[in-house]
């Protein structure tokens, strides 16, 4: 399995078969992809961060490429094709050789847990433990119960890669959902994400007193077009 970080949220996860591209707007490069490999992007929600309309002309190039977009990225009937599936939060579904599940974002859209050829993908999209100063006790009380009550849902799944946000913008909160993430989940390898280019969030959070023995699996991102080949 070989994960490629392309920019911000968006990764690539090529596996045995399927090519697994996450989050992919249309900023930074895709990674080059194998002849033969089914192409599946998807994408979390609507925020043009996270998605926009100009990839799904990347049918041209790739193909065999389907795409599993939240429901909130509406089409107009016309818009629609075959190879364009819209999902909603807390269902299963089933694509070609793909199991997908889904988690509600405490933001917009879902999350995905995806199972393709033997491994277990997650990516929280913006599933996060959202804490901004500006906001009331009970507001940010209440995103603190959301996000716990999704990430609890994956006890007991052993996930292959992860990808979770550790955004800079929380100010001291910007570690919260990792820090809940890896005690509450099992993830071989977890990737951060929705760092806004500021990549010394990962040497920041390896300073932690509190994150110490927490880190084993956490890898550190640090370019666009970064890669990972795990086993």
């Amino acid at each position: 399995m070989k994960v490629t970080y392309i920019f911000h949220s968006s990764f690539a996860v090529e596996l045995e078969e399927n090519v697994l591209i996450f989050d992919y707007y249309g900023e930074g490069d895709l990674p080059r992809i194998p002849e033969g490999k089914k192409v599946w992007f998807l994408n979390s929600h609507a925020h043009h961060d996270h998605f926009q309309r100009k990839i799904l002309e990347l049918k041209e190039t790739f193909s065999n490429a389907e795409y599993i977009l939240s429901r909130d990225i509406r089409f107009r009937p016309e818009e629609r094709k075959e190879w364009i599936h819209s999902v909603r939060a807390r269902e299963e579904y089933e694509f070609g050789g793909l199991a997908v599940r889904t988690l509600r974002s405490t933001d917009m859209g879902v999350a995905y847990v995806v199972r393709a050829d033997g491994k277990m993908i997650y990516h929280a999209g913006d599933l996060n433990w959202w804490h901004w100063d500006g906001e009331d006790k009970a507001w940010n009380n209440n995103m603190a119960a959301n996000y716990k009550r999704e990430v609890d849902k994956l006890e007991g799944a052993e996930l292959d890669a992860a990808f979770v946000p550790l955004d800079p913008r929380l100010g001291d909160a910007y570690y919260w959902g990792m820090k809940y993430f890896l005690e509450h989940a099992h993830a071989k390898a977890v990737f951060p994400m929705h760092c806004w280019g500021d990549y010394s969030v990962c040497r920041k959070i390896r300073e932690l007193d509190e994150m110490k023995g927490m880190l084993g699996p956490f890898r550190d991102v640090a370019y666009p077009g970064q890669e990972w080949i795990l086993c």
